[in-house]
């Protein structure tokens, strides 16, 4: 069952994670498996962001294809998982990725230094999520403690 109304990958990546494909001409995108998921979970404990493994999260080394330096890509999940990647790569790992092809929640950026939550975005040519779905993850975010008035919010679709 979907705790959140969720918006579907746009049809023009469809097969984009085939070899051969037509989408990215010569690559293709890898979408996450069950099981690689978990390795990108990011929770929310006390208002801070962490790591799997425990550590607080910070995208000061993360690279975006439309920030660059200093954020992360992200999606959230119908079920309200956020997970998020320092590796955005074209035509290799994007936001549906992270959202295995499948419909989300939310996508964009995340700009996090020591598990403290600074900005984020809806930017996502793959799911281009309207404002409800920035505030579906600004609510999910919110229910774990983070200070979302605190946050830079940048909109563009």
């Amino acid at each position: 069952m979907s705790k959140y109304q969720v918006t579907p990958r746009k049809d023009k990546f469809e097969g984009e994670d085939l070899p051969g494909n037509t989408v990215w001409h010569g690559t293709h995108v890898h979408y996450l498996s069950d099981a690689e998921l978990p390795a990108y979970r990011i929770t929310v404990r006390a208002g801070l962001l962490y790591r799997p493994d425990g550590t607080l999260f910070d995208t000061r080394d993360a690279y975006t294809l439309w920030h660059g330096d200093g954020r992360a890509i992200f999606v959230m999940h119908c079920d309200g998982a956020i997970y998020s990647a320092p590796e955005h790569r074209i035509g290799v790992f994007h936001h549906s990725s992270l959202g295995q092809g499948r419909p989300v929640a939310g996508a964009g950026e995340l700009e996090v230094h020591d598990g403290v939550l600074r900005a984020l975005t809806d930017h996502s040519s793959h799911y281009c999520p309207s404002r409800q779905y920035t505030e579906q993850v600004l609510a999910e975010l919110a229910a774990g403690g983070v200070d979302v008035a605190s946050v830079e919010v940048v909109r563009r679709y």
